[in-house]
């Protein structure tokens, strides 16, 4: 038994031993290449938002998400970077059908709803428009925002970017996962437009500015965050925005299906506790600034509650698609 063990250990100490930094596939080289790539793209995201703003537009915040994904995943085969490509590529086109499709409702002749929002909420609300009261109530007689409209600014503008930043790091993470969360953006997306074609509805700010709210509504949200003024960011929300989709809400429904994505995921009291919150504080947001009303706000959850229970049984009916074995979890 000593002889055997003594071979072994000649045979051992004769084979060559290649050094690790020789090896062309040696892992702590692939993980110094991918952190470098990773943080050349964070610099350069940064650089561009300090520069030219948050990317917005569908396709150039698109390519950055697409760029990231391969940033996050660069060791690996061209052949799983056109993988990405392929996947995003419909979905991106799916949205940009979306978004030239939206401001088709006041084109097909429908009668804009102005004045029935404004009553039903005049009802439900014993004579008060929720909008109305919590401006008066909350913006200074001085016409001045509180301090705090740039956090309603910052919960606002999530609907531009955290919907798809969670799409692009559940695609990192799997590409099932990611399939299911993005079959319900798609879904509820297009549920949105089939009601802005056949109830084209008008948000507070403009029933204010056609009479039917007597009391002046202004568009309060905060997007400019303190550094840019009311009046530069409104004018961006209203290039952005289109004046007949306010019923439903899809800013109040995406918070839901954000939050429904990222719950199973909460390990952490605060983490769900924060989830609960963002829909509540999202739909404050959206009627103190006169975006939406209540009724479109309580819409738009049921239209992503809906949603998701549609797409549950959607996903019991479908095979999940293969995961690559590039989707997994960033170390």
């Amino acid at each position: 038994m000593v002889i055997r063990e003594r071979v072994l250990a000649v045979d051992a100490q004769s084979v060559p031993q290649m050094s690790p930094s020789k090896s062309p596939d040696h892992p702590r080289m692939r993980r110094s290449v991918r952190y470098a790539v990773m943080l050349a793209y964070v610099v350069a995201l940064t650089a561009t938002i300090a520069v030219k703003g948050i990317p917005l537009d569908r396709v150039y915040q698109a390519s950055w998400l697409v760029a990231g994904i391969v940033a996050f995943r660069i060791d690996r085969s061209w052949r799983h970077h056109a993988r990405v490509l392929l996947d995003w590529t419909p979905l991106i086109v799916a949205l940009l059908v979306y978004d030239m499709s939206r401001g088709i409702a006041d084109r097909l002749g429908m009668p804009i709803r102005v004045t029935e929002p404004v009553d039903v909420e005049r009802w439900i609300f014993h004579g008060t428009v929720p909008t109305v009261w919590l401006q008066e109530h909350l913006i200074p007689a001085s016409g001045h925002l509180p301090w705090w409209t740039v956090l309603t600014g910052i919960v606002y503008s999530t609907h531009l970017t955290v919907p798809w930043i969670l799409g692009a790091v559940l695609y990192v993470r799997s590409r099932a996962e990611w399939s299911r969360y993005m079959r319900r953006v798609l879904v509820l997306s297009y549920v949105g437009l089939a009601f802005f074609i056949l109830l084209p509805a008008a948000p507070p700010w403009y029933a204010a500015t056609h009479g039917a709210i007597a009391e002046p509504v202004r568009r309060a949200a905060g997007f400019g965050f303190g550094f840019v003024s009311l009046d530069t960011s409104t004018v961006f929300l209203h290039s952005l925005s289109n004046e007949v989709a306010a019923m439903p809400s899809l800013h109040a429904a995406f918070t839901i299906l954000v939050a429904a994505a990222l719950w199973p995921h909460a390990r952490w009291r605060v983490a769900r506790f924060a989830l609960v919150i963002y829909p509540i504080a999202m739909a404050f947001t959206l009627v103190y600034g006169g975006e939406h009303y209540v009724i479109d706000v309580l819409a738009g959850w049921a239209c992503a509650v809906a949603t998701i229970l549609v797409c549950r049984h959607w996903d019991r009916v479908e095979p999940e698609p293969a995961s690559p074995d590039f989707m997994v979890t960033v170390p």
